[in-house]
Formats: C-alpha cells, sequence, structure tokens
C-alpha cells in the first residue's frame, strides 16, 4: 500500500507507539476526541501566530491580541464551562505577560507558521514550525511554544521534532540552523540547545524510512501498554481488547428500540456532571468567601437564606508517611490512629498472594457481597 498522507513528527511518533492506533487514525480515518489541551494549546499559538503576523514592525496592541484570542479561542474537548474558562483566563494572562515583555524586543519573524514538505530518501514529510529567527550571524533560530504546566526540559537536547525542524529549515531555507528553542510560554521562559550533531539527523532521517516501510507493508500490530491504553480512544475497537467484552451483552442504541433505557443513562450522565460542577463552583465560592471573611476579621455572615460561620482548624501534612506511622507505633500509639480502610481489606481479600490464613480470618468477620458500579462518560 502507498503511505495515507506525508508523515510528520506526530505521526511518526503514533506509530511507534502502536502501530494499530496510527492504522484507526491516519487510514481508518476514525477521528479521536478533542481534547482540552490540544485545543488550548492551538488557541494560544494562534493568538501569538496573529502577534507575529505583522509586515511592518510595529506589535499590535494588548487589546487587539486579546480581542484575537477570544475570537479565534478553540473550546473543544472541555469538560464544562468552568474548565473553560479557566484555561481561556490562564491563556489571557500568558498573553497579557508575552506582550508586555516582547513588545520592548519587538521584531519581524523570518517566519511565522513555517509549513514546510520535502522528501527524505522519498518519503514525503510535512510539518509547521511555530516560529523561524534570524540570529545576527545570518543562522537560524528555531521556535517551538510549549503550552503545558510543566516542561520536560531533559529532552532538548535529543527531541525528535525540534531534530525535524532542523532538518527541514536548513533543506528548504537554505541556512544552518544556530539554535533550537523551546519557549515554555507559561514561564515565559525560553530553553535553548544548539545545532543538531549529524548522528541525531541520519538517526532521524533512518526513522522516517524504517516507519514509512513498515506503513507501506501492513504492519500494524498493536502494542499495548497501560500507560499508553487507558486514554486510547479506540480502546473499544482495538483486537487487544475487544475479547474483554465477549459474551457480554449490550443494550441496544436509541435509534434501535430502546429509547427509555437511553433516556435514563443520558440522565444519569447529566445529573453526575451537574453534581461535579456543583462541587467546583461550591470550591470556588467557599475559597473566595474564606478570602473575603479573613480579610474583614469575622468569624460568622448571612445571607438571605444561609448563615455561615468560618471555624478555625488545623491540618497537618506529611511527605514520609510511612516514617509517620513507624514513630508512631515505637511510641505505642499506633491503635490511635489506625483503622481499617474498606477499600484496603477488600484489595487485601481479593489478591490471590493474601496469606491463606489471614483471608479465612477476615472472611469470618464479613460478607462478600457483588456491588456492580456504573461508571459513565459522555458521548
Amino acid at each position: 500500500m502507498k503511505l495515507p498522507r506525508p508523515l510528520s513528527h506526530s505521526s511518526i511518533s503514533l506509530y511507534q507507539e502502536c502501530p494499530q492506533k496510527y492504522k484507526f487514525k491516519y487510514i481508518d480515518k476514525i477521528p479521536e476526541k478533542p481534547r482540552h489541551f490540544f485545543s488550548f494549546g492551538q488557541s494560544v499559538h494562534l493568538a501569538l501566530e496573529y502577534f507575529y503576523g505583522v509586515k511592518v514592525p510595529e506589535p499590535p496592541s494588548l487589546a487587539d491580541v486579546l480581542k484575537n484570542y477570544k475570537e479565534i479561542w478553540v473550546s473543544g474537548g472541555y469538560k464544562d464551562k468552568f474548565q473553560e474558562e479557566e484555561y481561556f483566563e490562564e491563556g489571557r494572562r500568558i498573553l497579557t505577560e508575552f506582550h508586555a515583555k516582547h513588545t520592548k524586543d519587538y521584531h519581524v519573524p523570518f517566519f511565522v507558521e513555517y509549513a514546510f514538505n520535502f522528501e527524505v530518501d522519498g518519503v514525503p514529510v510535512t510539518g509547521r514550525i511555530d516560529r523561524v529567527d534570524k540570529l545576527p550571524d545570518g543562522k537560524l533560530s528555531v521556535l517551538d511554544y510549549k503550552t503545558g504546566k510543566k516542561l520536560a526540559t531533559g529532552r532538548l537536547e535529543i527531541d525528535a521534532q525540534l531534530t525535524m525542524y532542523q532538518l527541514a529549515c536548513e533543506r528548504m531555507l537554505g541556512a544552518e540552523v544556530g539554535e533550537l528553542v523551546f519557549y515554555h510560554l507559561p514561564t515565559l521562559k525560553q530553553h535553548r540547545a544548539a545545532r543538531r550533531p549529524p548522528a541525531l539527523v541520519e538517526e532521524l532521517t533512518a526513522r522516517i524510512v524504517t516507519t514509512a516501510q513498515s506503513i507501506t507493508q501492513e504492519k500494524f500490530d498493536p502494542k499495548p501498554a497501560e500507560s499508553v491504553c487507558r486514554w486510547c480512544d479506540y480502546k473499544p475497537i482495538c483486537p487487544i481488547f475487544k475479547d474483554q467484552s465477549a459474551g457480554m451483552t449490550s443494550a441496544p442504541a436509541r435509534a434501535t428500540g430502546e429509547p427509555e433505557l437511553a433516556a435514563l443513562v443520558d440522565k444519569y450522565g447529566a445529573a453526575l456532571a451537574a453534581v461535579e460542577a456543583a462541587k467546583r463552583d461550591a470550591e470556588k465560592a467557599g475559597m473566595e468567601l474564606s478570602s473575603v471573611l479573613k480579610k474583614k476579621g469575622y468569624v460568622r455572615a448571612f445571607g438571605a437564606a444561609y448563615e455561615v460561620g468560618l471555624v478555625p482548624a488545623v491540618k497537618w501534612e506529611f511527605t514520609d508517611k510511612k516514617k509517620v506511622l513507624e514513630i508512631i507505633k515505637s511510641a505505642g500509639a499506633y491503635e490511635k490512629v489506625l483503622a481499617p480502610s474498606a477499600p484496603l481489606v477488600n484489595k487485601l481479600l481479593e489478591d490471590k498472594g493474601t496469606d491463606a490464613n489471614l483471608r479465612a480470618r477476615l472472611t469470618e468477620l464479613g460478607e462478600r457481597v457483588e456491588t456492580p458500579e456504573l461508571k459513565i462518560k459522555p458521548l
């Protein structure tokens, strides 16, 4: 078969993670669910493209940047309006601080959102670079924006995406790359690495070619891994997991004759979502209320329907809980803090490695009851 599309850093990474997942996405064209962190990253990237997308060295005003940010905001994947609002405000903060910092050294980049297409030994490769600047010595500075809360700076020197960007720039733009940069936007910190050595570039080109060969040879065996499969949208149709539900009966969908059951499923899911949203609203309101009460020095306050009191409380937190228990036990006070935890006892009884005598003694004290749990998620 032919490649379904040119290879990119993300598609190569996806194939290496799980060939079956690559097939589902790029060959079977089964879309994944939107993710809020992708939507947030896209929104901030688009706003920075607007900031640097001018033709004259005069930056847009902060008001214009924030107005554009609101207009291009990508809202897919957020679990509720509360989370979306939280991320929207974080984006505003990032853009406001970015604008304040970089209007001082504003310049028109060499390229903004530079799209590249070229071939590696006959294999088509594509991608898009957030920004390319020209350094004083004529070499290129390649910048990749990062919007995640944490940045794995340890991979900066070997990151394959930056290596691909260097390869693309030097082939397409005819200039040597002087530095590769991860720009962590939440902290406005730039993490720089020197130009990649030939060995890393050769390693990448070999990976591009071997990945293309495997795809054209239709090698799509799944690579199960708990950390990957746990969050995979394709798990229900994956050959690794489809046997888990073999022999189990599923109710027909709403359209095939069970509208009452479908309505109950939706009602239950909507109620749970409302409870979670209410909890978050209550936590937010509680934090605001506590802050105001403390600021005013009040311990009680009244509304039209409710009264609230600010009760002093102390909470100790420990990092080494094992050491804490050892100290308490050595002081003869272990029984005062030890209580049977139902989840831990259940786990102990269901563990095949548990001592038979211990299991028997615990079994005499309790009764094993089947308690299936409902697990629901939005469609």
